[in-house]
């Protein structure tokens, strides 16, 4: 997937070139209301700008924090609104080193029979549940999201796919189908094999331009899962890494065009626990349980960033929303800093 040397012509831009091309730019946004990628949670939409062609997007986390649980749950967003803008000719692709293509699947139907996937993994599924995963499965089959990766069906070892292996099954998808990726993910940056590299920290580190250049070359945002360091967990209060706290290479704080922190505080605390920070000038008390996820923006060009939201997760079917308005209004209040916990991000 190496990039080709650019002739003189190509990267030089004169300025009727440079205005030309913004206006254009400018235009084709403006014309187009399905233009850009939105997660589909209205709250987080109003801060978080929609992911554009050529973007590379960061989920940065922890282990166990639900990374993949997060990019499944939009990878479906953003099939849905390949629907309701009529985008035919497009479908969402999402590579994963890490889950079987069974279990992804498993996981997907979970979600539209509204069945606890744990469940489904342990076999314990009647008759009635059965035809209800079934009538799921003829659904999902419309739904545009095309899979990258293994399947234990083969009874082969993983295939060590690299991203130069993923370019071309992006590239064999959109000749041989007719589709274009509106949006590509990357289940995550720390499995990907390395195509070259004397050490490790240089093969990650170039393995986040390739898939800088990926989202450029195929004219869509990418959204990559990235294993935050153990650091993160060491005497915190606050769960959610910083953007430089990336295993292994602090490229992705330089290359990413958005960088988004999730973190599952069950992972970190006992449910009950409560947990204050500052959200809009005020502290928020929030007590840990298995249902609540935080989503924060850690960076994002040409717009805001530091905001975060707790979010309501089951994990069993993969089902994110915002907080219930009366949960929301159960967030225990202080006006002031001068309780424990004053020393979080005050936003």
């Amino acid at each position: 997937m190496a990039p080709k040397s650019p002739t003189i012509r190509t990267v030089v831009f004169t300025p009727n070139d440079a205005v030309t091309i913004a206006l254009r730019s400018i235009e084709e946004r403006r014309g187009d209301p399905g233009a850009g990628v939105r997660v589909g949670l209205s709250e987080v939409d109003s801060y978080l700008l929609p992911a554009r062609p050529g973007e590379l997007i960061s989920v940065l986390g922890m282990t166990s924090n639900y990374k993949s649980g997060w990019m499944q749950f939009w990878a479906r967003q953003a099939a849905a609104q390949i629907a309701e803008y009529h985008l035919h000719d497009q479908v969402v692709i999402y590579a994963s080193w890490e889950q079987a293509i069974e279990e992804m699947m498993a996981f997907d139907l979970a979600f539209s029979a509204r069945m606890s996937a744990t469940q489904i993994y342990q076999g314990r599924v009647s008759e009635n549940e059965m035809q209800r995963l079934r009538e799921a499965a003829l659904k999902r089959i419309c739904i545009p999201i095309w899979l990258i990766g293994h399947s234990i069906e083969e009874c082969q070892s993983r295939p060590m796919l690299s991203l130069r292996s993923v370019n071309d099954a992006v590239n064999y998808i959109r000749s041989t189908f007719a589709v274009k990726p509106r949006i590509i993910f990357l289940d995550y940056l720390q499995q990907i094999e390395p195509d070259e590299g004397e050490n490790r920290r240089m093969q990650v580190f170039d393995i986040v331009r390739r898939c800088k250049n990926l989202a450029l070359s195929h004219g869509c945002p990418v959204v990559m899962g990235v294993q935050a360091g153990r650091d993160v967990y060491n005497n915190r209060s606050w769960g959610v890494p910083g953007v430089h706290e990336a295993l292994e290479t602090s490229n992705i704080e330089h290359t990413s065009d958005k960088i988004l922190g999730i973190w599952y505080p069950k992972q970190s605390f006992q449910e009950g626990t409560p947990i204050t920070a500052r959200r809009k000038g005020r502290l928020i008390t929030l007590n840990v349980s298995e249902n609540l996820l935080i989503l924060q923006v850690l960076k994002q060009k040409m717009g805001p960033s530091g905001l975060w939201w707790p979010l309501y997760v089951d994990p069993a079917t993969n089902q994110v929303s915002h907080m219930l308005e009366q949960n929301l209004n159960d967030w225990g209040e202080h006006p002031t800093c001068e309780r424990p916990g004053c020393d979080k991000p005050e936003l």
